[in-house]
């Protein structure tokens, strides 16, 4: 059992993140922060090889992994951990310490913003308002007046942890009928209030011909990538939903998302991840007139988020409780 530590006296931030350092002392003032840099020096390895607990970036962990002796707790900035899994070598003895990922309410709200937002952007055709302003145009035809609202859709989220629980919890608050994607369904006391419908992997097809809106948030991880490839969205062909992939690109390569919004079996998609970031110029993607994109920014990890985030973890590791959001190097999530 990890043992519990009264005081905390020194951390060292290993990140990229502006003003994250100075988040952090303004909420633990009583603590000393110290930047190290990310060009990693002998000087700067050499403190992180002395702290029991790091601030980190993931990808910058990632790399130093396997050179923390003294770790006891790594509190990364990022909910993706790809950066921090391909450094991890099963040959190798695990790494003695725990890596939280930076991902709860505050990263769970932001995504649910991002969906709701572009929802009803899309339900209520809100780009050709602002474009009828531009000519003062005054019209109410098509989905401008004659829209759904949320209370009248399905929507299927693929990956219902944490994430996507705090994303069903918004909706569920605009009366939609919200289904999850999970790799075990939970025990009726566990089962979220949010959720209307749990199905497995397996039952994947069952959800995405049910589905007006189907939304990605699944990690990078063996059992994800590729899960939407080939012929998979032909399921939803009877309802043609709007998919949003808010998780990972590796979920679908790029031409069969491209084939499914070709051949209808998507009516849209909107993306804010893809299988290669930047989006390159030459992808179809862009000039798709189905498709919206946004550069990876429907979760942003904030400086003030994660020093509060770092708090909470802060007060369970000093007591000696279960810390939030912690890796499972062997699953990769």
């Amino acid at each position: 059992m990890r043992m519990a530590t009264s005081e905390v006296r020194f951390v060292p931030v290993y990140s990229k993140i502006f003003d994250l350092t100075k988040c952090l002392k303004t909420i633990l003032p009583n603590i000393q922060f110290q930047e190290v840099s990310p060009g990693a020096s002998v000087e700067d390895i050499n403190i992180l090889k002395q702290a029991e607990i790091i601030v980190a970036d993931n990808n910058l962990l990632g790399m130093q992994l396997y050179n923390l002796p003294a770790a006891k707790w790594v509190q990364g900035t990022f909910a993706g951990v790809e950066t921090i899994v391909q450094h991890y070598v099963v040959s190798k003895p695990k790494p003695s310490f725990i890596i939280t990922r930076f991902s709860n309410y505050f990263f769970g709200s932001a995504m649910g913003e991002y969906v709701v937002a572009n929802i009803v952007n899309h339900e209520r055709n809100l780009m050709a308002v602002y474009e009828n302003q531009q000519s003062s145009l005054w019209k109410i035809d098509g989905k401008i007046s004659n829209h759904r609202t949320i209370a009248d859709l399905t929507i299927g989220i693929l990956g219902a942890g944490t994430i996507g629980r705090d994303i069903a919890k918004l909706l569920k608050t605009l009366h939609a009928c919200v289904w999850g994607l999970v790799c075990t369904v939970p025990s009726e006391d566990n089962k979220s209030p949010y959720i209307d419908e749990y199905r497995l992997h397996s039952d994947l097809p069952d959800l995405l011909h049910n589905c007006d809106y189907i939304i990605s948030v699944l990690p990078s991880t063996p059992g994800t990538t590729g899960l939407l490839n080939e012929d998979m969205l032909k399921h939803c062909a009877q309802k043609q939903p709007v998919f949003i992939n808010i998780g990972r690109g590796t979920v679908i390569k790029e031409k069969d998302l491209v084939n499914a919004l070709s051949r209808g079996w998507l009516s849209a998609a909107i993306l804010d991840v893809f299988e290669t970031e930047p989006l390159p110029v030459s992808s179809v993607l862009w000039t798709m007139p189905q498709v919206k994109i946004t550069p990876h920014v429907s979760g942003c990890s904030r400086p003030q988020d994660i020093a509060m985030f770092f708090k909470e973890n802060l007060i369970r590791f000093q007591s000696n409780k279960p810390l939030e959001s912690v890796l499972d190097l062997d699953k990769g999530y």
